[in-house]
């Protein structure tokens, strides 16, 4: 099977350059030209199911995809961003200046922060990835959408190169980038071989305009 992994179109948090989590935020005029576009080449395609996180940049952008490809979401919980507790919500610079004020984290590098409240890492990793396996083994053969966040996104690419979840990521996601993962059906080979990353944070389509 195909699994596309399309993150939001961007949103107003994105426009000011805050640390989202699961806050929301409704897409900017940009956001939603991003969501048609992708709308567009997901339906050239023959997306035959479309995902979605419930938070309101993900779900807006599903919704635009499915008036462009005739295929109703499905709200996908456990797709959604990283809780990150209190800091949800602050600007990048407000998250850095509250660990700065404080001499016992002044110090740590931005991987290395625990922020108050948040859900945790492993916890992360295991709902995102056992949700998704959902999702492949609902739609052998079939070409699935899951629109969703660059954290899970991210994390998720990490498990299918076979490398160990990890932060800050080691690549981009861009808002409305395509990432694909080519599936096979073999149910009885072990995960980490069954993936192939063939695209990542493809954004072909949203140069038109």
């Amino acid at each position: 099977m195909r699994l596309i992994l399309v993150r939001h179109g961007e949103s107003i948090g994105n426009s000011e350059n805050r640390l989202q989590g699961q806050e929301d935020y409704a897409l900017t005029e940009r956001g939603e030209q991003q969501a048609q576009l992708t709308g567009r080449r997901l339906a050239a395609g023959g997306t035959s199911a479309v995902y979605t996180s419930p938070l309101l940049r993900a779900f807006s952008t599903a919704k635009t995809i499915a008036d462009l490809t005739g295929v109703e979401p499905k709200v996908l919980a456990d797709v959604a961003e990283y809780q990150f507790g209190e800091m949800g919500g602050l600007t990048y610079a407000e998250v850095r200046e509250r660990f700065a004020a404080d001499p016992a984290t002044a110090s740590l590098r931005a991987a290395d922060r625990i922020y108050p409240g948040e859900e945790g890492r492993d916890n992360f990793l295991r709902r995102v990835t056992e949700s998704i396996w959902g999702v492949i083994d609902a739609h052998p053969g079939e070409s699935v959408a899951v629109v969703s966040h660059g954290g899970p996104i991210a994390l998720f690419c990490q498990t299918a190169l076979g490398l160990p979840y990890r932060r800050p990521m080691p690549f981009s996601v861009d808002n409305c980038s395509l990432t694909v993962i080519e599936v096979s059906d073999d149910t009885t080979a072990p995960r980490d071989e069954r993936m192939v990353l063939a695209h990542l944070n493809d954004t072909a389509h949203l140069r038109a305009g």
